[in-house]
């Protein structure tokens, strides 16, 4: 029992040292500059490297929306009824929001199945607090004649 606590007690000594190591201390040069040499010119940092190809960085616009926003946002028909939840998010090959996927039908997560809606049939307001409303022009009888979504239709 002494030895093996001898050994961890020198295992840890020794995992410390390279932190013990790393520890550097700076002090600020005590040379005075001489007053018949010029005052060097103050250096500017390098500009950061531009990645290679055509990046373009964006910001901010009013309307615009977070996906994880979006998912989980119940969605309602045009007489207010909740028809489901929005699921996922689903973009085309050029990174614009193709289509929502919403879980349809069931009752506390048994019997659900989900339906793609193109994002163009979505209408999007807020609310008084602020939140999101999303409606779409359907019924609760046509969802359920609508196919089902599988994932196995995409190839990434």
């Amino acid at each position: 029992m002494q030895k093996m606590l001898a050994v961890s007690f020198t295992a840890l000594s020794l995992m410390a040292l390279p932190v013990v190591a790393q520890t550097t201390t700076t002090t600020p040069p005590t040379t005075t500059p001489r007053s018949d040499t010029a005052t060097p010119a103050p250096t500017t940092a390098p500009a950061p490297a531009v990645p290679s190809g055509d990046v373009r960085w964006h910001t901010a616009a009013s309307g615009e929306m977070r996906a994880s926003k979006l998912i989980g946002t119940t969605v309602r028909n045009s007489a207010n009824e909740s028809i489901g939840e929005i699921n996922e998010v689903v973009l085309d090959r050029s990174g614009k929001v193709a289509a929502v996927i919403v879980g349809v039908g069931g009752f506390l997560g048994m019997g659900e199945r989900e339906v793609a809606i193109s994002y163009d049939s979505l209408k999007m307001a807020n609310d008084a607090n602020g939140s999101t409303v999303i409606t779409v022009n359907t019924t609760k009888d046509a969802l359920k004649s609508a196919p089902a979504w599988t994932w196995a239709q995409q190839k990434s």
